[in-house]
C-alpha cells in the first residue's frame, strides 16, 4: 500500500525530527508513549543476556558487566533481531572519545530503560575504531541531518542492518540521557507497531539510495593531472594557514596537528624539493613546535601526550589518551627535532615513549588501545591552594615557573568564557629547568631537584583523586605497528642500537600474533570476522611498520613481508572506484565505504599510498588496478591540505624522494648511515640481479639515484648526509 507523502517515515526525516524533539523543542515527556516490548510477533528474552564476555578493546570490555544485553555486530545478533521481529538498537562508540562510558552508565543505571532496551530490541554495541567502516558511514549519516560527527551515536536498524533513524546521543551537561532516549524509543515504537513492513521497505529502499549516491560520489573525486605540482601548490596553502602574529593555524580542527608536523618535517629534509618551499616549512614548523612543546598539551606530570584540544587554543586539552596517538606524536617529534634542531622535541617525544612504555605495554612486548576513561575535567586542573597543600613553600616558586601556573589561574578568557573553571591552571613545561634556575636565580641542579620533588607529589596526588580506568590487557595491532614505527624512528635519530632492537622483536612478535596467514586481525582471538577482521587501515599501518624496521635494519625479510601484506590490500579491499575499508567476510553494511580523508587518524588511503611510493622504489610494484587508486592526487587537497596531509606527503614522496643503492659488500659504516636517513623522502635497497650495470655499486660504495634520474656514486657516510638549511 502507497503511504500518502506526509505519513511516509524517512529515515533522513525522522532523524531530524528526533533531533529538534530531543534537544528540547518537545518539552512534554511522553511518558504516556512509551512502549514496553509491543512490536510485531511475541517477544523472547535474548539468549544468553550481555554476550560481550571477553571482546577485546576498551569499549566492549567496559560494558562486558553491563545489564543491558549488548550483542555483538555480527550476523547472528542480525539473525536474532529477524527471529525476533525487532529493530536493532545499535550504539557507536569510539574509545578515544570516552564520553560514552558516562552515558552508557546513565543508561544502564535507570532499570526501567534497561528493561526497555532489552525486552525491545537487539541492543548491539560496536567499537567504531575496530569496526572502522561503521566509525567512517557515522560522519555520513550525521552529514544527513546536518551535524558535525558526534559519538556516540545512536542507530536503529532493521534486522538488514539498513539504519532507520539515527541521533547523536548529546553529553549529559546537555540534559538527561534517559529522558533523551525515551523520546526517541516513543517515536520509533509507534511507527514500528504500526507498519513495520513500511519500515522495513523504506530503510530497504534509503540504504539503496545510500550506496548509490556514496558510490556516485567515489566515481566523481576529481583528480589531478599533475601531481607533482598541485601537491607542492597544496603544501604551500598548508603553510599559509599558519599566522605568526596571532599564533593560530587555521584548519587546523581540534586534533594534535600530528599529520602537519610530518608532512613539514618531511618537506624541509628533502633535498630535491624547490629550496623556497623547504624554508617555508622549516619556518612554519619551527613556530608550531614553539607553540606545541610548551603548552599544555604534554603533561609534565607523567609525560604523555592529549590527543585533542577544546576550543582553538593549547592551553585546555581533552584530557584523553591512547597508544596509537601517542606513538604517532613521538615519530612527528622526533622528525621535526632533527629537521629543526629543537631539543625540546627531542625531549617531549622521549618523555611520550617513555610513558606509553609504561602505560600500554603488555607482558609480551605488544602494545594495547588503552583503557577507555573518563574524569571530572576539574579532576586535571590545579589551583594555586591545591599545588600549596602538596609541596612545600621553598618548591612552589619552582614549580610554578616549570608549568606555567598562575595564582589567579591561567586559562584563557576565550576556552573558558563562562569562567566555569575561574582560577584553574592546566599545567605544562613552560620553562625548562635552566630557565627556572635563571628567574630564580638558583642553581640549575638546584631547581631540577626542586621541580622533580614537586612532580612526583603531584602525581602522587592526582594518581589517587583519578577514577581508576579498567586494566586493558589486550594487546591492539595498530597500537602495536604505530609503535614498531616509533621505536624505529628513535633508533634512526638517537643511534641507541637498544631500540633497533625493539623495534625488530616487536614487529616479529605482531606479526606472530595478529597474523593467520596473508590476513590480519585487529586483535586477537576467536570472534566473528566482522569484529575481529582488520580493516584495510590496519594493514596501511602494518606495512608502514615492516618497512621502517626494513630500513632500519636492511635485512630483506621484512620487505618481503610488507609486500605480501601489500598483495592481500589488493585482493581483498580493491573495488573498481575505490578502496574499500572492510574486508568482505566481514562487511554487514553492502555500502562502498572508503577512508581518504583524515578524520579520526591518517586515512587509510593515505597510509596506503605512502606505503606504495615506497614499495615501489624497493622493487615491488603493485598491481595496475591498486597502484592507480593509490597514485591518483585529489584536487581538493589543494584547498583542503590539512585534510589530506598524508596524500601530500605520498605525492612528494612519489617525485622528490631519492634512493640509494647498496650491495652486500658495501661497508658497514656506510650502511649505518643510511638505516639512519629519513623514513620518508630517503629509500635504501639492495642491488637487485635486474639492475642495469650503472645501478651496480663498486666494492666500498653506495650509489645515490636522484629524481631526475641522475646518479652518483657514495663512498662516505657524509655524502649521505641531506644538506642543512641555511
Amino acid at each position: 500500500m502507497q503511504h500518502p507523502l506526509q505519513n511516509r517515515f524517512f529515515g533522513v526525516g525522522l532523524a531530524v525530527a528526533f533531533y529538534c524533539l530531543l534537544v528540547g523543542c518537545e518539552e512534554q515527556r511522553m511518558e504516556e508513549d512509551t512502549f514496553h516490548g509491543q512490536v510485531n510477533g511475541e517477544i523472547q528474552g535474548i539468549p544468553g543476556g550481555n554476550s560481550l564476555g571477553d571482546l577485546p578493546g576498551p569499549v566492549y570490555a567496559s560494558q562486558a558487566a553491563s545489564p543491558i544485553h549488548w550483542q555483538s555486530w555480527s550476523k547472528a545478533s542480525l539473525e536474532m533481531a529477524h527471529n525476533s521481529q525487532r529493530l536493532v538498537l545499535a550504539v557507536i562508540a569510539m574509545p578515544q572519545e570516552p564520553s560514552f562510558l558516562e552515558i552508557l552508565q546513565e543508561l544502564s543505571s535507570d532499570m526501567t530503560t534497561v528493561e526497555l532496551i532489552n525486552s525491545t530490541y537487539v541492543p548491539i554495541l560496536i567499537d567504531g575504531d575496530a569496526i572502522r567502516e561503521l566509525g567512517i558511514i557515522s560522519d555520513e549519516l550525521c552529514a544527513e541531518i546536518g551535524k558535525d560527527l558526534q559519538f556516540p551515536l545512536l542507530v536503529w536498524m532493521t534486522a538488514e542492518g539498513n539504519p532507520v533513524a539515527w541521533v547523536p546521543i548529546p553529553s549529559k551537561e546537555y540534559g538527561s540521557v534517559i529522558e533523551f532516549f525515551g523520546q526517541s524509543h516513543a517515536i520509533i515504537a509507534r511507527t514500528w507497531v504500526e507498519d513495520a513492513d513500511y519500515v522495513r521497505t523504506n530503510s530497504r529502499l534509503d540504504q539503496a539510495s545510500r550506496r548509490t549516491r556514496m558510490l556516485q560520489r567515489q566515481k566523481d573525486v576529481k583528480t589531478s593531472d599533475a601531481p607533482t605540482d598541485d601537491a607542492q601548490r597544496a603544501l604551500r596553502q598548508l603553510t599559509s594557514f599558519y599566522d605568526p602574529l596571532s599564533r593560530t593555524f587555521d584548519e587546523a580542527g581540534g586534533l594534535f596537528p600530528v599529520g602537519v608536523l610530518d608532512v613539514l618535517a618531511m618537506s624541509a629534509k628533502m633535498e630535491s624539493l624547490p629550496v623556497d618551499l623547504r624554508v617555508r616549512s622549516l619556518k612554519v614548523l619551527d613556530s608550531l613546535l614553539d607553540d606545541l612543546l610548551v603548552s599544555a598539551m604534554f603533561d609534565p606530570l607523567d609525560g604523555g601526550v592529549y590527543s585533542a584540544r577544546r576550543g582553538m587554543s593549547w592551553s585546555f586539552p581533552i584530557f584523553h589518551r591512547d597508544c596509537s596517538s601517542q606513538a604517532r606524536v613521538i615519530v612527528s617529534l622526533l622528525n621535526a627535532y632533527e629537521a629543526t634542531g629543537d631539543k625540546r622535541a627531542l625531549d617531549r617525544a622521549m618523555g611520550v615513549l617513555g610513558f606509553v612504555q609504561g602505560k600500554y605495554m603488555t607482558e609480551d612486548g605488544l602494545f594495547t588501545f588503552g583503557s577507555a576513561a573518563t574524569g571530572d575535567v576539574s579532576k586535571w586542573l590545579w589551583q594555586y591552594e591545591d599545588v600549596e597543600e602538596l609541596i612545600s613553600m621553598e618548591e612552589m616558586p619552582a614549580w610554578m615557573a616549570y608549568s606555567g601556573m598562575k595564582a589567579s589561574g591561567n586559562l584563557p578568557f576565550e576556552v573558558d568564557p563562562l569562567r566555569v573553571h575561574l582560577r584553574a591552571n592546566s599545567i605544562a613545561f613552560a620553562k625548562s629547568a635552566e630557565e627556572v634556575a635563571e628567574q630564580l636565580e638558583i642553581d640549575s641542579a638546584r631547581a631540577s631537584t626542586l621541580i622533580e620533588k614537586s612532580r612526583l607529589k603531584i602525581l602522587d596526588a592526582r594518581n589517587r583523586q583519578m577514577p581508576l580506568p579498567q586494566v586493558d590487557l589486550q594487546p591492539n595491532a595498530v597500537s602495536s605497528f604505530r609503535m614498531i614505527s616509533a621505536y624505529a624512528t628513535a633508533y634512526r635519530v638517537t643511534g641507541q642500537t637498544s631500540y633497533l632492537k625493539l623495534a625488530s622483536e616487536t614487529l616479529a612478535k605482531a606479526k606472530q600474533h595478529f597474523a593467520e596467514g596473508p590476513r590480519l586481525k585487529v586483535y586477537s582471538g576467536d570472534a566473528p570476522d566482522s569484529i575481529l577482521a582488520a580493516r584495510a587501515f590496519v594493514y596501511g599501518a602494518a606495512i608502514q611498520a615492516a618497512l621502517d624496521v626494513e630500513a632500519v635494519s636492511l635485512k630483506g625479510d621484512w620487505l618481503l613481508w610488507a609486500g605480501d601484506l601489500s598483495s592481500t590490500v589488493a585482493e581483498e579491499f580493491t573495488s573498481k572506484a575505490y578502496i574499500r575499508e572492510s574486508p568482505r567476510s566481514a562487511d554487514l553494511t553492502r555500502l562502498p565505504i572508503s577512508d581518504p580523508f583524515m578524520i579520526f587518524d591518517e586515512s587509510t588511503l593515505g597510509l596506503l599510498a605512502m606505503s606504495e611510493s615506497r614499495l615501489e622504489a624497493l622493487g615491488i610494484p603493485l598491481v595496475s588496478a591498486l597502484k592507480e587508486k593509490l597514485t591518483s592526487f585529489p584536487t581538493s587537497a589543494i584547498d583542503n591540505p590539512v585534510l589530506h596531509s598524508d596524500l601530500i606527503q605520498a605525492a612528494l614522496m612519489r617525485s622528490f624522494s631519492i634512493t640509494y643503492v647498496y650491495g652486500k659488500e658495501t661497508p658497514e659504516k656506510l650502511k649505518e648511515a643510511l638505516a639512519k636517513s629519513p623514513l620518508k623522502g630517503v629509500n635504501r635497497r639492495l642491488v637487485l640481479p635486474s639492475d642495469p650495470p650503472h645501478l651496480v655499486p663498486k666494492p666500498g660504495e653506495a650509489i645515490r639515484l636522484a629524481p631526475n634520474g641522475a646518479v652518483s656514486p657514495v663512498r662516505s657516510p657524509s655524502d649521505i648526509r641531506v644538506p642543512s638549511l641555511p
